[in-house]
Parts: C-alpha cells; structure tokens; sequence
C-alpha cells in the first residue's frame, strides 16, 4: 500500500534524507522499530525498514498506561488531543483496531497483529511517526528535552495579535 515508491525515491533524492526518508514497513516479529542503512541502496536511497509489529506492541503498551494529568510530565506517555475535531471516536477505534492473533503459517505457529477487516489507519500513521521519532533520537540526536524545553518558552511568547499591535505602533504594546 501506500504511494508510488518511485515518487518517493525521486523526493527523497531531491530534497534530501533530512527531508524525505523513504520507509518499508516490515512485519516481522522482534525486528527493531527502525532500521536505517549506513548507505544507499541500488535506487540511490537510504530505505529504511520499519519493523511495524515491535513498533504496534510498543504502543499499544503505552496506550494502556495508567492515565495522568495532562500538565503532569510522564516518560513515555502518548497523550491525544481533547478536541473532537482533531480526535475523534473514529481516529480512537481505528488505533485500537488490530488484536495479537496466533496463526499457522508455513508449518509454524506465529504472532500476527490482525485487523478484524476493521479500519486501521490511524495506527499505521501512529506507528510511522513513531519509527520517524526514533530515527530523529538515533540518528540525529533530536533531544527531546530540549524540544519540550523550546515549547515551554513558546508559551510565554506574544501572541500574534500582540505582536501586530507592536508593529503598527501601539502604545505599550497594544494598538491604538
């Protein structure tokens, strides 16, 4: 599924690894969250794998975490907004939508993550934006604590309209 990979590929090259990381997902058991290759492949790309069922169990895990205050900071939390039109019950049931099944295949007894023919894609965004984060951590060092740091600082920014009131020339900050 997904778009054309010869698109993304193109984009990727274009604009960068930084810009356009082409992704596979890879279901397979205990594989890691992301894998990303030291250097290109034959498509002149770096193709990173996504091990989509380690990243679902993960996340799933999370969200059965006991829940807290949302000014309360908690390690490893997965909050979702509290405003219908952003989260809603669809993008909730679509999260929740695949199960742990046992099944046959080739001979052997595997652990599967199984949709029930229920609408899922909620959580495949979830679990690519996480892999994105991980290899954001691992790769590139993003310190998360200073993001979160920067975005406490935002909060005691002006806003928008007082910031216009300056520039036209308002008294102390406020237009006339």
């Amino acid at each position: 599924g997904g778009i054309d990979g010869e698109i993304v590929y193109q984009r990727s090259k274009k604009h960068g690894v930084f810009r356009v990381l082409p992704v596979k997902g890879a279901s397979v058991y205990g594989k890691p969250v992301i894998t990303m290759p030291k250097t290109r492949n034959q498509r002149g790309v770096y193709l990173c794998e996504v091990g989509t069922d380690t990243a679902k169990e993960i996340l799933y895990a999370r969200m059965k975490a006991e829940p807290t205050p949302a000014d309360e900071a908690t390690s490893y939390a997965i909050r979702f907004p509290d405003d219908p039109e952003i989260f809603s019950q669809t993008e909730a049931q679509q999260l929740v939508a695949e199960e742990l099944v046992e099944k046959w295949e080739k001979g052997k007894m595997r652990l599967l993550w199984d949709n029930k023919k229920r609408r899922n894609e909620a959580l495949d965004c979830l679990v690519y934006a996480y892999a994105a984060l991980r290899v954001s951590v691992q790769r590139w060092q993003l310190d998360l604590a200073v993001l979160a740091k920067s975005r406490e600082e935002e909060t005691t920014r002006p806003t928008l309209k007082e910031l216009a009131a300056k520039l036209s020339g308002g008294v102390n900050g406020y237009s006339r």
